[in-house]
């Protein structure tokens, strides 16, 4: 999916991002979810600690432009920096 994905929106929190995917995927927009810091939740599972991390959100580019409408309309439109 790489080379026919492209990045929608990045975010800090993992919970939004995964808020985010369940939103589209109830539009038929299936995505994936990159993490820059993947080891993230498994130090936050055993050591408290919450490392930061930057979340991707990747779709396929033929739902892009279906993607960035869908964002626009919901409480997320504020993570939107290129659309």
């Amino acid at each position: 999916m790489e080379n026919d994905s492209t990045i929608l929106l990045e975010t800090p929190d993992m919970v939004i991002a995964e808020d985010i995917k369940d939103l589209l995927e109830g539009s038929q927009i299936y995505s994936i979810l990159v993490s820059d810091n993947p080891a993230s939740s498994v130090l936050n599972v055993y050591s408290g600690f919450n490392p930061t991390e930057n979340v991707s959100i990747r779709v396929n580019i033929k739902d892009y432009q279906k993607a960035v409408e869908l964002i626009k309309n919901s409480v997320y439109k504020d993570l939107l920096t290129n659309a």
